[in-house]
């Protein structure tokens, strides 16, 4: 088996917690042989030592919840060597797979098993990749269009579906949709009542198909309907621009590969043109790879802030820091905005510049998905999510399952979406010229003193 891995803050939760629920897809090419290899690659890389009988009753477990079926011999005994208890397994594995094969497929059985079996770590960078899944991560890490769409982010509140961000240059740009438009119909079928999951798939397709798109706008007297053709979508590293009163904005999306380097050039633009203050925007950026975590914290922070500390399988614990001078002054004020889908990578760099008292963190708590993993090939083209150290941030403060709390909390408020107003967005900017206004008081102050 061939197991190319790739080292990054890996998928964060969202992504792998997705991917781990009941549905998944049919085929007929995997059995409890794929369990027993999946439970063997995650013991050759997890960060933790682990269970061969506890993991595979976990998978049983699961098979038990999907099917209604218990196997005659109950649970794989303890005290088993690892060999036996796969024999074990792949004997209750096919037992089931007898009484239900009318239902569901053998690979069917094998990626829930395998899904529930890694879930059950309750690890956020732990988790099993269906093969498209994973072929589309594969695409998305080398800079690659990762699916075919129409290039917006989805954002759910209180059951109603809008528009977080529409990326530049993509079909919903050309089209004319805007952020926070409430998408209420996909090809003619409401969106109330569906899973995000159902949404973005009906919204997804084939490149070169049209998919209509009706939705409510703030001060739109009636839905707006939409015509968009697909196409191959490469999610953007970030966008930036210049807001009134020489403020710049900077949205991260992911920490993907060059975005580091796409930062540097965004900032040095935006201090030709006489910027100020910064609001830097990390809300629903999922992570991403490390060394552009490293590249972006030092373009940001004073030189030798801790960054993240990270140890390892050998329980060798390793301080990341800058090594350079930033090239953002620290004279320039910043507001970081967060959200409860920024993870991995994004609540470290959140974290590093609150500890390092360099930005206001505004918004809601991040989401506590902080780890090292990899991805690993499993058979079958599927994928194998794995955490190979544990984080915690530059001054030691565990983040997984915790997150980061924001020093100015503020939710995103439905009632203000519906009327196109970010209220997280407008907090930043608030804080930020109350702290320019705060700077020009102080210069002048030395010159009325002197005046006397």
């Amino acid at each position: 088996m061939n197991r190319n891995r790739t080292a990054c803050a890996v998928l964060a939760v969202l992504l792998v917690v997705a991917l781990a629920a009941p549905s998944l897809p049919k085929a007929e090419a995997a059995d409890a042989s794929f369990v027993v290899t999946t439970l063997e690659t995650l013991r050759e890389n997890y960060v933790d030592h682990l269970s061969a009988v506890t993991m595979l009753n976990a998978a049983l477990t699961t098979l038990a919840q999907r099917t209604g079926i218990t196997p005659f011999d109950g649970p794989i005994p303890p005290g088993v060597d690892d060999r036996r208890a796969g024999v074990l397994f792949s004997q209750r594995f096919d037992e089931i797979l007898s009484k239900v094969r009318e239902r569901y497929s053998p690979t069917e059985l094998a990626y829930s098993a395998a899904a529930g079996m890694l879930e059950s770590l309750h690890d956020s960078h732990t988790g099993f990749i269906p093969p498209a899944a994973y072929q589309e991560e594969k695409r998305k890490e080398n800079g690659e269009a990762a699916f075919t769409g129409i290039g917006i982010v989805l954002m759910v509140r209180d059951g109603q579906y809008y528009i977080r961000e529409v990326f530049p240059d993509s079909p919903a740009a050309a089209a004319g949709l805007r952020a926070f438009d409430r998408i209420v119909e996909v090809n003619g079928g409401a969106t109330s009542g569906k899973s995000s999951e159902e949404v973005s798939g009906s919204i997804r397709g084939q490149a070169g198909t049209t998919v209509a798109v009706k939705i409510e706008r703030a001060n739109a007297t009636s839905p707006l309907e939409f015509s968009v053709v697909r196409r191959p979508i490469k999610i953007p590293g970030l966008t930036s621009r210049m807001l009134d009163g020489e403020i710049g904005y900077v949205r991260i999306y992911e920490f993907v590969p060059g975005v580091g380097n796409a930062l540097r050039d965004a900032l040095f633009s935006l201090r030709r043109t006489g910027l100020r203050a910064l609001v830097l925007d990390l809300r629903g950026n999922p992570g991403g790879l490390v060394d552009e975590l490293k590249n972006i914290s030092e373009a940001l922070l004073p030189q030798s802030s801790p960054i993240l500390q990270m140890t390892s399988r050998n329980g060798k614990t390793v301080p990341l820091e800058t090594l350079q001078p930033p090239i953002l002054p620290a004279t320039i004020p910043m507001v970081t905005l967060v959200d409860e889908g920024s993870a991995s990578a994004s609540e470290l760099l959140a974290a590093a510049l609150q500890e390092s008292n360099r930005a206001v963190i505004a918004g809601v708590k991040t989401a506590g998905a902080v780890e090292i993993g990899i991805t690993v090939d499993l058979p079958e083209d599927a994928g194998l999510a794995v955490t190979v150290a544990r984080l915690v941030s530059g001054k030691g403060v565990r983040l997984e399952g915790r997150g980061v709390i924001p020093d100015e909390q503020q939710p995103l408020e439905t009632p203000a979406l519906n009327l196109g107003h970010d209220t997280q967005f407008d907090r930043a900017l608030m804080l930020l010229k109350q702290k320019l206004a705060q700077q020009s008081r102080e210069e002048r102050q030395p010159a009325a003193a002197g005046a006397l």
